[in-house]
């Protein structure tokens, strides 16, 4: 979280799941449904530091293997891939100095928050590794969509936006483990996901906005892609 500390910090909530667990016939793929987006400015949200989109969802799945506990870490839900190079880290220095390696990602000055993390012993810098980020470590994704004057959309990068150290990752989050009653069993019902940032209001103030929301369960089975209606800040 250290990353994007001060400008569009997020969290994420699960403030309510239903669950049906009669038999009924559910795809083992997630489906899921849009309900209502809310946007609750500072001091009036679920975390008052910050102005909040909360979004709601409805879901079902066959099998209900849904949710990550924030503390696994493990593959397949690992947060990064690191690569080693004769037993030590691929490194910026190799970077640099390699031609086989000359194809990888640049720095944004100073430093990169996508691909290049900068490793400190005591708050001092020691070497710059090289890693890719895993899609797989959140089971929700969450796209920004502005609204150009031609009536398209354009997705706004929270990766890309902000330089180092005020990187804004994204929006994708963990819910947490909604099977712990019946594992295995067919499950329906709600998710309110909440987003805050400091960043909403100054980036999009009146701006047309929507979100394009996907989830993944455990098995990394892919739910349909949905949209939100256009809606603004107003």
């Amino acid at each position: 979280m250290h990353l994007i500390r001060g400008f569009g910090l997020f969290a994420i909530i699960l403030t309510g799941v239903s669950a049906c667990f009669n038999p009924p016939e559910f795809a083992v793929e997630p489906q899921i449904e849009y309900e209502s987006i809310q946007y609750k400015e500072y001091g009036n949200g679920f975390d008052a530091e910050y102005d909040s989109l909360i979004l709601t969802l409805s879901f079902k799945d066959g099998d209900g293997d849904l949710g990550l506990d924030a503390s696994e870490d493990g593959e397949p839900y690992n947060n990064k891939f690191y690569y080693l190079l004769n037993g030590k880290y691929l490194n910026y220095q190799t970077k640099r100095t390699n031609p086989d390696y000359d194809t990888l990602p640049d720095f944004v000055k100073p430093y990169n928050c996508i691909n290049w993390e900068v490793y400190s012993e005591n708050n001092v810098v020691k070497d710059t590794l090289y890693f890719e980020l895993n899609p797989d470590y959140n089971n929700i994704t969450v796209e920004f969509l502005v609204k150009n004057p031609d009536g398209t959309f354009t997705e706004f990068d929270w990766k890309e936006a902000f330089n180092y150290p005020n990187c804004g990752i994204s929006f994708d989050g963990r819910f947490p483990i909604l099977y712990k009653d019946k594992p295995g069993a067919p499950l329906e019902g709600t998710i309110r996901y909440g987003m805050g940032s400091i960043g909403f209001k100054i980036l999009f103030s009146t701006k047309t906005l929507k979100l394009r929301i996907e989830i993944k369960d455990r098995a990394l089975n892919r739910s349909n892609i949905i949209e939100t209606p256009e809606f603004t800040l107003q």
